[in-house]
């Protein structure tokens, strides 16, 4: 495992929670709240193999490693629910067999696993088009339109945690010119 992985950004973010996986993080208006955090039991290796050969899956490295961490969280939880959650493998295959509502549900269907949920914005989603032939995999989020971040799962979840559980890809810039 190279020292950027998915393991490692999750490690790094337990070792910030206190005894009762809370995090303090910095929220409009100079309030403090306390976000929690919620992670599920591993999956044994064995078990992944056999939903993987059963469901005829291509799964990339950094979401099985994902899975034999924790199969399945819900992160920068509050009083009104979380903020965002990764989806266990079974709930990850529900999700995959109910597609069928999407409008691209080829595309979405060939090339697309639904890993998680974003409140309010939609279905995570792992675009492995390109991962047979290069290895590569990219991070969408279907809600109203879909949108791609141009990154993959571990490069994602760790903006995720540095913007705190927030949409990060809505914050902007832009130019401003001067007369």
């Amino acid at each position: 495992m190279n020292e950027y992985s998915i393991v490692n950004i999750l490690e790094a973010l337990k070792t910030r929670l206190d005894e009762n996986n809370l995090l303090t993080v910095h929220s409009t208006s100079g309030i403090y709240p306390k976000a929690g955090f919620t992670f599920n039991k591993p999956i044994t290796y064995h078990e992944l193999e056999q939903f993987i050969a059963k469901n005829h899956l291509t799964l990339p490295t950094e979401y099985k490693d994902f899975l034999l961490l924790h199969n399945g969280a819900e992160l920068f939880t509050n009083e009104y629910g979380y903020s965002f959650c990764l989806y266990s493998i079974e709930e990850m295959i529900r999700e995959y067999n109910s597609m069928q509502d999407y409008s691209d549900v080829d595309y979405f269907l060939k090339n697309c696993y639904p890993i998680g949920y974003f409140v309010d914005r939609g279905t995570l989603l792992l675009d492995v088009s390109k991962f047979n032939q290069t290895n590569e995999v990219n991070v969408l989020l279907s809600g109203i339109e879909t949108i791609s971040f141009y990154c993959d799962l571990k490069t994602w979840l760790e903006r995720m945690i540095i913007a705190q559980g927030n949409a990060y890809w809505e914050w902007f810039s832009k130019v401003v010119y001067f007369d």
